[in-house]
């Protein structure tokens, strides 16, 4: 019979299960930021599967700053529009006076 692969959710939730004693050494704040990393690579774990990567750390990681990545061009846009609206409410105010 042949050997039946873990799925990459398994095998994240079995990686997540090492790292118990680590995140125990954590403090509070540090083991929501632990959470929410395992978090963004389980957003990503039906591309993670479709990749059938030997070593799972490396779609774990790969998903995790997909999501950084994600979560900067966010940001950056935000920011673009804050400094839009500063710009518009400058201009604003030189018209006026």
């Amino acid at each position: 019979m042949g050997k039946s692969v873990p799925t990459f959710r398994k095998e994240l939730e079995r990686i997540e299960s090492e790292w118990k004693k680590f995140r125990k050494a954590l403090r509070s704040d540090e083991k929501e930021m632990f959470d929410e990393l395992f978090n963004k690579a389980k957003q990503h774990a039906s591309a993670a599967q479709y990749q059938a990567n030997p070593d799972p750390m490396e779609s774990i990681f790969f998903s995790i700053i997909l999501e950084q990545q994600m979560e900067i061009d966010r940001l950056k846009r935000k920011i673009e529009d804050e400094s839009r609206k500063v710009d518009e409410k400058v201009l604003e105010a030189i018209d006026q006076s």
